[in-house]
């Protein structure tokens, strides 16, 4: 009897392994027919992406790594960030400023010559002189985690000032991985709509969650996490005037409502951080503020910002910061 519940339990186990190998294949050759933001943000994880075992920095762009999301093509280089390769040490004469971000200035649904960071180098070299700006967004950072990357990655690139684009999320915990979770979300398409799924009927069943209260809620004075971007804001503000690095914070909007705009809290926020280090600041609402949301969007089920919203971003803060940009060294914030 027991031999016979064992081997049904074999079968059984066997046939399970089986539907989900066949569903794996299916899905895989069908899965350009269903692709959506979800399902393309997974991919992005799958492909770019690699687990450090650092729970400061959870994870990182992999070297040398590249994937086609939405369309657009992506690579990144060989210290694993978007865009061209970084000369290390820096050539001499050329002006070398960091952006700091999540998958806004990575630019999600972008194309490389398109992003914000693109496009702003494009603008500072016009006038002449020789600039570089070095993408250093990576999707689903928030700003501890972008401090991090500076540290680790960002110093040694020998930047002349930094401008960190600050987003509403910015302010949640670090995320924490799971090694076989993450194992199965970069290797397993039937894990990635199965999941996908859950997300969807969850949206649907949970009907009293707010994106509004979300995002108001992570500005909380008691939020933990809150503190720790607090420090990190600090923290970054001081290793940049003691390297006499230019430090800039941008403030970048969440582009579902722009008119009567709902998240200020946000904006008070990284606008008194500013103040309390001594930080120039911009907020690109007013730049954004004419245009309908949608407009500015990647897809109309994806509110990142596309190519003109990039575009406009990357206006204003040239005409806001070109000039200080462009001061000789770099070296007027004390």
């Amino acid at each position: 009897m027991k031999k016979k519940i064992v081997a049904n339990l074999l079968l059984l186990f066997l046939g399970v392994i089986l539907c989900c190998a066949v569903l794996e294949v299916g899905i895989r050759l069908l899965y350009p027919r269903f692709a959506n933001y979800n399902l393309e943000m997974w991919r992005y994880i799958a492909t770019l992406k690699e687990p450090t075992g650092d729970p400061s920095l959870p994870f990182v762009h992999a070297p040398n790594g590249e994937g086609v999301f939405y369309g657009i093509s992506v690579e990144t280089n060989r210290i694993g960030l978007r865009g061209p390769e970084v000369a290390c040490p820096k050539p001499e004469g050329l002006k070398r400023i960091l952006m700091l971000g999540d998958s806004l200035v990575f630019g999600w649904g972008v194309p490389q010559e398109k992003t914000i960071a693109m496009l702003l180098q494009e603008k500072l070299s016009g006038s002449g002189s020789a600039y570089e700006v070095v993408n250093m967004g990576v999707g689903n950072y928030n700003t501890t985690m972008e401090t991090e990357l500076f540290k680790r990655v960002g110093l040694a690139l020998q930047p002349d000032a930094v401008i960190l684009v600050f987003f509403v999320n910015d302010p949640e915990p670090i995320p924490k991985l799971n090694s076989l979770t993450y194992s199965f979300k970069q290797h397993s398409y039937l894990f990635a709509v199965v999941f996908d799924t859950y997300q969807r009927m969850r949206a649907r069943l949970d009907e009293g969650f707010n994106w509004l209260d979300y995002y108001s809620g992570l500005y909380r004075p008691e939020s933990p996490a809150l503190e720790q971007n607090r420090k990190s804001l600090v923290e970054l503000a001081q290793i940049c005037r003691e390297k006499g690095i230019a430090l800039f914070f941008v403030n970048y909007p969440e582009l579902h409502q722009l008119k009567e705009y709902p998240l200020t809290v946000a904006t008070d926020y990284v606008r008194t951080m500013a103040n309390e280090t001594g930080t120039p600041f911009m907020d690109l609402l007013p730049a954004f503020a004419g245009h309908s949301p949608e407009s500015l969007w990647v897809s109309a089920e994806d509110a990142h910002g596309n190519a003109k919203a990039a575009a406009l971003a990357a206006e204003a803060i040239h005409r806001h910061f070109g000039e200080m940009l462009a001061e000789a060294g770099l070296a007027y914030i004390k």
